[in-house]
């Protein structure tokens, strides 16, 4: 692939496996316009040999199962935060009235 789609497609990557969501969308918008481009600077001949619809399918589907995955983790590490909250509220409640329950 050209090199200029070659980095963004490089940091593209790094801002996924980076949890930066602002930049992956910035660059997932400025990598589907450089393909845009290039592809359409191809003659008829260069596109039928030219590997960048796989690569770009590729990377295109490889960010989308990252950005799955990561919200998968990030919603079990919620759930485990919210359980941990809710046993840590319900054993303080618990203590407070067994302290109350033991004053005479």
């Amino acid at each position: 692939m050209p090199q200029p789609l070659d980095n963004l497609a490089y940091e593209l990557r790094a801002a996924v496996l980076a949890s930066d969501h602002d930049s992956a969308s910035r660059l997932a918008v400025e990598y589907t316009e450089a393909v845009r481009q290039h592809w359409t600077s191809l003659a008829d001949r260069e596109r039928a040999a030219s590997p960048i619809p796989k690569k770009s399918l590729e990377l295109l589907t490889w960010v989308r199962d990252m950005t799955v995955m990561q919200r998968a983790f990030a919603a079990q590490q919620f759930t485990i935060i919210e359980d941990a909250t809710r046993y840590g509220n319900a054993r303080a409640l618990y203590l407070r009235s067994a302290a109350l329950e033991a004053q005479p």
